[in-house]
């Protein structure tokens, strides 16, 4: 038979010695670790050796089929927290953030980074040609939209966009083999019950906002007897004027990042984030309505102002499950906004045009042009 081996345990003294090794190793290691998790690191540029600091950025972005640039060199594999990129090692100073993918349009940030601390940015990336869904008002016993109109067949219905669900035209109806869609009866309802495309709501909230005190309109609840607010979580849209504000309400040290400055120095803030910053902060710092507050040694804004292009605001809502972009309806179009503003902010059409109407929802955004209602869907849809 053959003879198994015997495996011997180490003496004693082997397993100490070798236990002292790697105390050993590990004290040596240990202040390369500390020096490295404390955000500092070796440059050997112009042929020199020297230490640095650095911080880090941490975007998310809701699409996970973008590619991610730093300072136009792509980042092949940041660290990925379901929709979030971590990218670390990043030098003091300005530093141009790109976020793009097939067929959605651009996000670019230019953003500023400091030792130690880690940068927050939000992309999102709105498709360049837009989606539908179209919601017709009967469907045919296959479960299809069906659309009844005169003259050819062929022409397109939907002429600015590329449309998704099945659907049908037809010159003539037949009410035995047809059924009401009770989605489309439950979007008409939505836009009769909503003032979607009133050019005067901007004018009548300035008007009940100028009724209170300064000290009334600062504590008004969402809703009260003369006014309805438009909020989402702790963040309010306040129309004055022919601008449009994004005012954060919350409580404690919870101010959203882009509200707020490390630095304090008007010209500093003017460098880092951008002219239209500072000139806010130096409104806000003289205002008994909107000051400027400290919170964590960061100089913050109490409201942002959104840009609308130059244009007339014909609607506005949150976007669909969040409080960082906004829906604005334009005169040209329909467009979303970032609320953060450092270095700019971030604006794409979603749907080009001047006369149709737009509902927004906790979770849709609805269009009706030409007596036709859809859905504008923001993302592009998977291919089946």
């Amino acid at each position: 038979m053959p003879i198994e081996p015997e495996i011997k345990s180490l003496s004693y003294e082997s397993r100490k010695g070798f236990f002292l090794v790697l105390v050993a190793v590990f004290l040596v290691a240990l202040p390369a670790f500390i020096f490295y998790t404390s955000g500092y690191r070796l440059s050997f540029e112009n042929q020199e050796t020297s230490i640095v600091t650095t911080g880090g950025i941490y975007i998310t972005a809701d699409n996970l089929g973008v590619d991610v640039y730093l300072d136009e060199e792509k980042v092949d594999k940041p660290r990925l927290f379901r929709s979030a990129y971590y990218i670390q090692n990043i030098e003091n100073g300005l530093h141009r953030l790109v976020v793009q993918g097939p067929g959605l349009q651009t996000w670019v940030k230019v953003l500023p980074v400091d030792s130690y601390i880690v940068t927050e940015a939000a992309a999102f990336n709105m498709p360049e040609l837009p989606h539908i869904r179209p919601i017709a008002p009967v469907l045919n016993t296959a479960g299809q939209g069906v659309y009844v109109v005169e003259g050819s067949t062929t022409t397109p219905l939907f002429s600015k966009a590329t449309t998704t669900g099945n659907y049908v035209v037809v010159n003539r109806a037949f009410p035995s083999s047809l059924r009401s869609n009770s989605e489309y009866e439950y979007v008409v309802d939505l836009f009769a019950s909503t003032t979607a495309t009133s050019t005067s709501v901007l004018n009548r909230l300035e008007e009940e906002i100028e009724k209170l005190s300064p000290a009334q309109a600062g504590t008004s609840t969402k809703a009260t007897s003369t006014i309805t607010y438009i909020e989402q979580g702790n963040m309010r849209l306040v129309p004055r004027g022919d601008e449009l504000f994004a005012r954060w309400i919350g409580e404690g040290p919870a101010t959203p990042h882009y509200f707020c400055s490390s630095e304090h120095s008007s010209s500093t803030i003017a460098l880092r984030l951008g002219s239209h910053v500072m000139l806010q902060m130096e409104e806000q710092r003289l205002s008994t309505t909107t000051p400027l507050h400290i919170e964590n040694n960061r100089l913050c804004r109490t409201e942002i102002r959104l840009d609308r292009k130059w244009q007339k605001i014909k609607y506005y809502e949150f976007f669909p499950r969040s409080s960082d972009l906004v829906v604005i309806q334009l005169e040209d179009g329909l467009y979303v906004t970032e609320i953060d503003d450092r270095a700019w902010q971030n604006t794409q059409m979603v749907y080009p045009g001047n006369n149709f109407r737009t509902v927004v929802t906790d979770t849709n955004i609805y269009i009706e042009e030409d007596g036709r209602y859809f859905e504008l869907l923001t993302e592009i849809p998977e291919a089946n």
